[in-house]
């Protein structure tokens, strides 16, 4: 730290350093360029990491190596160095008080020169010095200041900001929310039908390569009738509890919608498998509600992408559509049960009008010939042909009243194995004096069955009374029944001549028969008794190989409970361009 002036005393400080490193000139460089990168890496250093220090600990640190430089380089002017030094100190650090770093920074220096060197003009450097070192320390305490309340500014920004992104946040969920109450439906909360194309849009874009995409439209039928019956909230309830169990027991990745009052429509990404598998849930979801809240019955249509549709518009129109044909073809069931229930009807108002009326007559007309066939020879000859043919009108009109009559089954629990065994009994030496055989195949376990004993007997003894005069030559009658689920399955198998294709579709009805004698009321009491039991009848009839007639019945009888049949009798023989899903 020499000077400039001609006049100056040279210290032991001096004179000490300088013969020391004269000697140890390797560590005289090492220590100064040590000493110069670690003073350079301090200044350099992070605020961050700044920070970390202990008070005061920063300033010292610095303080000291540059102390250390000042020692060996006494022949450098270091002023300017410790302003500089002393200004970086100052505005990086937060937590020291200014006057006491300026201090300790402006003893030390003055603590070197004086035991470096003195001067004439010592006294006013050392004023001089002092000032600029004020100087400084007041400039750096204007920057602090200032750095402080850019950082308050940045806190405040940066606390306007984030409050503004939660501001932006909350409108954006408050905007989804509002696009989510359009794209619902009021009453069931699942998607209506717009919602439902734009769900049907994304799977369709995320389907890979061997996935399919489905859609099951689901209309309920008659539901304008539950509404008329038992008023707009019942059914609203029936809907929402529809809606509900959809939700609970569909695959959660699975799109429902709800539109068009009573109409849903179903969504679900997999193979054919998972669609099966979705319909089967549907199949079982809807048993229940109709058990439980006597839901109306359904009919459904389905389609698939890629395989039958490209977009998801098409992919919806055809599943409309092919709903469509479904109840169309439920609505032409329904008329053609109605005509039937019609001609039931007037077969029954015609037996209830004239049976007694010809009955009695009949019993005159008997009792007088009777009576003419003991006085008289010549009617006694005729009495054999003339009786029967009464009695066989009287038997006539008893069928008209058994299809007339309305009176409710008698349901009570039997043991169907045994009504088996009475049947076989009663029917077995009929089946033996025609030459042909009655065979029982009773199940491994006992049958225990809710119905009317009564009428399933003479349903039975019908079927197997039909089945013996069916067959011409010497044939076989067997009665097979078992139990499966929750269901009776009975079937009167014989070995005639069958059933022709054109005749199908008229087995049941009132006075249709092929036989040269007999009524054609047999099958239609038998239908209507399997009906009111809520189960079902239909006929199987391969070319040449006899018929077998099956009866599907319920274990036990419930309200609004009924079987569904297995296939329309029509479709037998009429294969539907559609495949069929499910019809009830």
């Amino acid at each position: 730290m020499l000077d400039d002036f001609k006049a100056f005393e040279t210290r032991i400080l001096y004179d000490s350093v300088k013969s020391f490193f004269s000697n140890h000139p390797f560590l005289y460089w090492t220590l100064l360029i040590s000493a110069t990168i670690l003073l350079l890496t301090l200044i350099f250093l992070k605020q961050a990491k700044v920070n970390k220090f202990p008070p005061y600990t920063y300033m010292l640190s610095i303080l000291s190596l540059l102390v250390l430089l000042d020692v060996m380089t006494l022949m450098i002017p270091m002023m300017v160095i410790y302003l500089i030094v002393l200004g970086n100190v100052l505005v990086r650090t937060t937590n020291e008080r200014i006057v006491i770093v300026a201090s300790v920074y402006i003893l030390t220096f003055h603590v070197l020169q004086s035991a470096t060197y003195i001067h004439s003009f010592y006294l006013a450097k050392l004023i001089s010095e002092t000032f600029l070192f004020v100087w400084i320390s007041w400039m750096s305490l204007q920057v602090r200041r200032s750095l402080r309340e850019l950082n308050r500014t940045k806190t405040r920004n940066a606390s306007l900001l984030e409050k503004l992104r939660e501001a932006q946040k909350s409108l954006n969920e408050y905007y989804i929310e509002i696009e989510e109450t359009y794209r619902r439906d009021y009453l069931t909360s699942l998607y209506n039908l717009s919602g439902f194309q734009e769900q049907m849009n994304r799977a369709m874009m995320k389907c890979g390569r061997n996935q399919s995409y489905h859609v099951i439209c689901i209309d309920l039928t008659d539901f304008k009738q539950v509404n008329m019956k038992h008023g707009l909230d019942y059914g609203d309830s029936l809907l929402i509890a529809l809606a509900k169990e959809l939700k609970k027991k569909l695959p959660p990745d699975t799109q429902v919608a709800r539109y068009d009052g009573d109409q849903f429509a179903i969504g679900l990404t997999g193979d054919q498998q998972a669609l099966r598998n979705c319909l089967n849930i549907l199949e079982q979801l809807m048993k229940e509600l109709k058990e439980k809240r006597g839901l109306p019955s359904y009919c459904l249509g389905t389609a698939s992408y890629p395989a039958q549709a490209s977009t998801a518009t098409e992919l919806l129109r055809l599943a409309e559509e092919r709903l469509s044909i479904e109840q169309q073809r439920l609505r032409h069931k329904e008329d053609e049960h109605r005509r039937h229930l019609e001609k039931l009807s007037a077969v029954g108002q015609l037996a209830a009008g004239l049976a007694h009326e010809i009955r009695n007559p009949l019993t005159s007309i008997r009792g007088f010939v009777q009576i003419s066939a003991a006085e008289s020879d010549a009617v006694k000859k005729w009495e054999s042909i003339i009786l029967p043919e009464i009695d066989r009108i009287n038997d006539l009109l008893k069928q008209f009243l058994n299809l007339s009559e309305s009176r409710p089954a008698k349901f009570k629990i039997f043991d169907l194995d045994q009504l088996m065994k009475d049947v076989f009994s009663l029917l077995k030496p009929r089946s033996f004096l025609m030459g042909h055989e009655l065979k029982l195949c009773p199940p491994i376990s006992r049958v225990m069955i809710e119905a009317d004993p009564e009428q399933i007997k003479q349903v039975l003894i019908n079927l197997v009374q039909n089945g013996l005069e069916a067959m011409t030559e010497k044939g076989k009658v067997e009665i097979h029944w078992r139990e499966m689920r929750d269901l009776v399955i009975i079937l009167v198998k014989d070995t005639g001549s069958g059933v022709r294709p054109e005749n199908y579709h008229r087995i049941f009805d009132p006075f249709f028969t092929t036989k040269g004698e007999g009524t054609g009321m047999g099958l239609s009491i038998c239908q209507r008794i399997i009906t009111d039991h809520g189960g079902y009848i239909y006929p199987t009839s391969p070319p040449e190989k006899g018929t077998t007639f099956h009866i599907h019945l319920p274990i036990r009888q419930s309200r609004n409970k009924k079987v569904k049949p297995p296939f329309p009798i029509k479709k037998m023989l009429t294969p539907s361009p559609y495949k069929r899903i499910v019809g009830k």
